[in-house]
C-alpha cells in the first residue's frame, strides 16, 4: 500500500471537505456583501468531483472495510444532499453533516494509514 499516495487523496479530501463546508454555511453572508459569484453551480460540481477522486484514490487499496464504507456512504449522502439541496431545505444540512463525515472518514483512514506502517516497519 502506498501511504504517501493514499495521504495526500485523504489531505486533499478533508481540506476539499472543510472548503465546502466553510462555503455553504458563509454563502449567504457572501451574497449579502455583494459577492453573487459565489453561488456559481461550478464551485458545487467542483467539490463533488474533489470528493469522488479523493475518497476513489483514498480507498483503492484499503483494508478496513469500515473506513471505505464510512467514506463512500458520506460521499453518496453528500452528493444527493448537493444536488438536491434547491427543493428540500434540509438537504443543505444533511449535506453539512455529510461533509463532516467525509472530513472525519479521512482522518480515521489517514490514522489506519499509520499504524497499517507501523506494523509493517515492525514486521521488517
Amino acid at each position: 500500500m502506498n501511504n504517501t499516495k493514499i495521504n495526500k487523496a485523504d489531505l486533499i479530501g478533508i481540506l476539499s471537505s472543510s472548503i465546502c463546508l466553510v462555503h455553504c454555511v458563509a454563502t449567504p453572508l457572501l451574497i449579502a456583501f455583494g459577492a453573487g459569484f459565489i453561488t456559481n453551480p461550478f464551485f458545487k460540481y467542483l467539490f463533488l468531483i474533489i470528493s469522488f477522486v479523493s475518497i476513489f484514490k483514498a480507498t483503492e487499496n484499503i483494508t478496513s472495510k469500515k473506513i471505505s464504507l464510512l467514506l463512500w456512504i458520506s460521499f453518496w449522502g453528500f452528493l444527493f444532499s448537493t444536488l438536491f439541496q434547491e427543493e428540500y431545505e434540509w438537504f443543505h444540512y444533511s449535506g453539512y453533516s455529510f461533509a463532516i463525515l467525509i472530513i472525519i472518514g479521512h482522518i480515521l483512514n489517514i490514522k489506519h494509514c499509520r499504524e497499517c506502517s507501523k506494523l509493517n516497519e515492525n514486521e521488517n
